[in-house]
């Protein structure tokens, strides 16, 4: 949680340990960081309620405040709910991450929420995208013949990378996405579509959830076209 919340609460994003707020922790405390219950243990709803309104002050020190909600999935059901607007509208300047180990939680919740996954078994080496139109090409080129396990274990590789350049949330979709992408038996060609749409168009997550319900990526191919590939 902690090499977490350092990336998020640091001005660069990146834990430089050089910023205002970097240099502002001490051990795991820091003036921006709430945290409600402990790793086994939820926090009771009237917990929630205040870290919630505790969120809304302006940061101390960070470019935002942080809240640390464990063991979402032991949450009771009304302090779930207590939780429901400020996780779908938070704050400009603030923040939520839900940590849990493992089980589900409420559907209400989960709806609300971008999934980022760790695995203790397994780590996937962070894969850099291509940066120019040249090495797009050669991407293209080299990975059109790729099957659906390569290509999920692409998606979790960029994953990996925007994760340690501090793009959590793009993170943690990416690898939602690449889930649902596999689940759905996607081509070559639509794997192709849906990584170039997200890591160079930077196209919106949301709009890739619609497209997937759909079955398709529309508007990928002509998007290409349209940047000489």
């Amino acid at each position: 949680m902690l090499s977490l919340a350092r990336r998020i609460l640091c001005e660069s994003g990146s834990a430089c340990g050089q910023c205002p707020s970097c240099r502002a922790w001490v051990d795991m405390e820091h003036p921006d960081l709430l945290v409600a219950g402990e790793p086994d243990v939820p926090a009771p709803v009237d917990e929630c309620r205040a870290k919630s309104a505790d969120l809304s002050l302006s940061p101390v020190v960070a470019p935002v405040r942080l809240l640390v909600f464990y063991a979402p999935e032991k949450m009771s059901p009304g302090a779930v709910n207590s939780l429901l607007k400020i996780t779908e509208e938070p704050p400009s300047k603030g923040r939520l991450l839900y940590m849990m180990d493992r089980g589900t939680i409420l559907s209400t919740l989960r709806s609300r929420l971008w999934m980022l996954s760790f695995s203790v078994e397994e780590k996937i080496a962070p894969l850099t995208p291509p940066a120019s139109q040249s090495e797009w090409l050669r991407w293209l080129k080299e990975n059109e013949k790729n099957d659906g396990q390569k290509w999920y274990a692409m998606a979790h590789g960029y994953a990996s990378w925007l994760c340690k350049n501090g793009e959590l949330t793009r993170a943690g979709a990416l690898r939602q996405l690449a889930e649902t992408a596999l689940a759905t038996h996607l081509s070559a060609a639509m794997w192709t579509d849906l990584l170039f749409l997200l890591l160079r168009e930077e196209y919106p997550f949301e709009h890739v959830f619609d497209d997937f319900r759909q079955t398709a990526l529309p508007g990928a191919d002509r998007c290409r076209k349209q940047h000489s590939f």
